[in-house]
Parts: C-alpha cells; structure tokens; sequence
C-alpha cells in the first residue's frame, strides 16, 4: 500500500520528534547517573567543600541551602572577599603549597591568573552544554554563572526621549559635558572600545569622551546619584541601573550598544581540590538552572540559556551580539588598560 505525500512527511516528523526525544531522555539519564555517582563519591570525602566566592552571601546562602537540601550528608564553607584580597589570598597558599579550597568564584581576568598560575583546573560539567559558548572558557577553564551589561545608563527626567543617546559617539555631544558619571577602572569595558573600534579610533573616542569631564562613581553609588539627578548619563553597570528602576528610580539602560561588553562572573574547579568529587558536585548544581533561577531572583543575569522568571529587561538584551573579550586577552592587557584608562580618566 502506497502512502500519501502529505502521510509520509506526516511520519517522518514523528520518527524525528521521537528521535530527538529518546536523546534528549538520554541525556537527561546519563547526568543523572553523573549526579548519583559523584554524589557517592563526595559523601565519601567527608561531606565539605570550600568555596572562595565573590558572589554576595545573601544570595550564596540560598543557593547553600537549596545544595544541602538536595544533599543533606554536604556541608559548605565559604570565603568572601573582594576579588583582589581573594586572589591575593589563594595565590599565597598555593606558593605554600596549602591547597584548602575546592570551588573558585572570581571575574575578570582573575579568571585566567587562577588558569595561568596552575591554581584553577579544568573541569567539563554537564550542565554546561546549557551555556552558548561566549560562556564557556576553553577546554571546561571555566564556566560564566552571570554577567553585567556594561552600557549607557540616563536619567529619564533630564533626558528627553528623542535625546536619549543609543551609541558610544552620542556621548561626545556638547550637551553632555560635566553631565556624565561611570565607573572608576573600567578596564572590560575599556578593552572593548579598543577591541571594537581598533587602538587609534578606540583611543580617540576616549581622549575626546574625557573632555566631557566624567566623574568617576562606583556602580551604586554613580547610579544613585543618577537617580537623584547629579548626572544625566552614568556610564556603568546596566543591571545595576534595572534594580534602582524596578525601585521606582526615573532610570533606564541602553540594551545594545556597539560594542556591547559584559564582566562575567566565572566558576572554576581548584587544582588539587581537598575534596574534588565534592568541588563538582557544587558546580554541576551551581550551573543548574534551579540557581539560575535563585540568581534571577536576586536581580543577576544568568548565563544559562532559558531561564524562567528573569526580569523581561534581560531578555532584551541581544546575548548573540555580545563582544567577546577572551579573559586571556583581559588579563594580558590589564596593566596597560589601567595606565591608559587612568592617562584619561583619573584614578576614582
């Protein structure tokens, strides 16, 4: 019996749909084999693991809680530090040869010095093929748990809708001088311009963006006084900027500037980790999206795909026009991008 043109595609559609869903069933059966072994092999380690993490303790101790409910026989210790006395602290125990933590949560270039210095490992987890690449470092280096949109930030009261500037070059407009805030040492973003526009045009823009006078700010700090009107523009953090929005702040951000640049805050497995089978555990739960979810919550863009719940201003954000800024690029450049950057801009 022949079958109909229209029957046939009919069949082949659903041979391909249950094709894709036996792997998809899989995949999902194999990482949950994954979990139950590295799970029995972290309850064998004693059911600690130390974390060094930037991230705020609020926000950690939820996902801490959340961790220990799903695995009750786990217990989790952190160190929170600014991530330069955090690095500074990790690298003097190493040279000692103390090796006492298991998981690493630093940003920027710190990312690559941990990788450089033989003090991060690498470590593929299954959750990570939920990461488009921009996310993901080389060889599983390191993993982006969530990134800031580094942008143009206004004041809506004192920026007329047809005057809000929507690029980096509106931002040299006479209009603005003495009118702008932004971050002190904003090297990603920094390395961005001159990545994006090429050392001399880069350049350029920055000698003539410092003839505007921009005052140098923290993020909450630049964005409160944006709020309270002491700048129409603030050069910064835009999630920053979405939290003092949702507040009821006269603020709003630039969803897509060229080039637009984001920090990330990366996830890192310590060589020679005391408790290594532990150390993945954490990361193979840190990246689900059950955190991503807990992060959402707490005003931070994830970096997994598809997470539910997250503020509709994030799914603005065009993620596959992001400008990649390699961290060993970053780290590479650093201590000229902070001799130039403070050359034009002064030290905040």
């Amino acid at each position: 019996m022949l079958l109909s043109h229209s029957t046939r595609l009919g069949v082949s559609l659903a041979l391909f749909l249950a094709f894709h869903m036996l792997v998809a069933l899989s995949a999902t059966g194999l990482a949950d084999d994954r979990r139950i072994k590295m799970a029995k092999l972290a309850k064998g380690e004693g059911g600690e693991v130390m974390a060094y993490a930037a991230m705020r303790i609020d926000t950690t101790k939820k996902i801490w809680d959340a961790f220990q409910a799903k695995y009750p026989f786990m217990t989790v210790k952190q160190y929170k530090a600014d991530t330069n006395k955090m690095l500074e602290r990790v690298l003097t125990e190493y040279r000692a040869k103390k090796y006492l933590v298991d998981v690493l949560d630093f940003s920027g270039f710190h990312t690559q010095v941990l990788l450089d210095r033989r003090i991060a490992d690498r470590y593929v987890s299954f959750e990570s093929e939920h990461f488009k690449p921009i996310f993901k470092g080389k060889d599983g280096g390191w993993t982006a748990l969530y990134y800031y949109p580094l942008t143009i930030n206004y004041n809506t009261n004192l920026v007329p809708l047809n005057e809000r500037p929507k690029n980096w070059p509106d931002l040299l407009d006479p209009k603005w001088k003495g009118r702008i805030g932004m971050e002190p040492d904003h090297l990603t973003w920094y390395g961005g311009i001159l990545k994006r526009y090429g050392e001399e045009k880069g350049k350029k823009f920055m000698r003539d963006l410092a003839k505007q006078e921009p005052r140098l700010e923290r993020s909450s700090r630049g964005n409160a006084l944006l709020s309270a009107g002491e700048f129409a523009i603030f050069i910064g953090r835009g999630h920053t900027a979405q939290i003092f929005k949702n507040k009821g702040a006269p603020i709003d951000w630039i969803k897509d500037p060229d080039p637009l640049v984001v920090q990330m805050a990366t996830l890192q497995l310590a060589k020679n980790a005391p408790h290594p089978n532990s150390a993945k555990l954490l990361i193979d739960f840190w990246l689900s999206d059950e955190v991503a979810q807990i992060m959402a919550k707490d005003d931070r863009i994830p970096a997994r795909s598809g997470v539910k719940g997250l503020d509709p201003a994030y799914s603005e954000i065009p993620v596959d026009k992001i400008l990649p800024m390699p961290m060993e690029e970053l780290m590479h450049n650093y201590k000229n991008h902070l001799q130039e950057f403070r050359s034009f801009f002064g030290a905040g």
